[in-house]
């Protein structure tokens, strides 16, 4: 059994309210049930992951020019890229899993492409 199934298993069946449609590309994914998940994960082109949970957001924002800034109580997270928005739609509803900085497998013109993520200190 794996954890989305003990973790439905332990809240009982899983109503089809409670689901929603996942979206999943190579630079982000969400889950289908609304209340996961706990910690958004960085993902960095050389291998390195850096969590955050949800609950330590403050703010986030988005600006067509910049990308997408989350702060948190001690850190900035700077995403830039092409057509964020949708990505931002989602973060804003606590629903992302990961997000995946380039791997250097862009072709596309277009799309969104999540070209760095950046953590400064605050």
């Amino acid at each position: 059994m794996d954890f989305k199934q003990r973790l439905e298993q332990s809240r009982g069946t899983t109503s089809a309210s409670e689901l929603e449609k996942n979206h999943v590309c190579d630079y982000f994914a969400t889950d289908n049930i609304k209340s996961l998940p706990a910690c958004l994960d960085l993902r960095m082109p050389q291998g390195l992951r850096r969590a955050f949970p949800y609950s330590y957001i403050t703010e986030i924002v988005f600006d067509m020019e910049t990308g997408i800034v989350i702060y948190t109580n001690t850190k900035k997270v700077t995403i830039t890229g092409r057509d964020l928005l949708i990505l931002y739609d989602y973060l804003v509803n606590y629903r992302v899993r990961f997000i995946q900085a380039n791997l250097g497998m862009d072709s596309q013109e277009e799309g969104l492409f999540v070209k760095d993520i950046a953590i400064e200190d605050l």
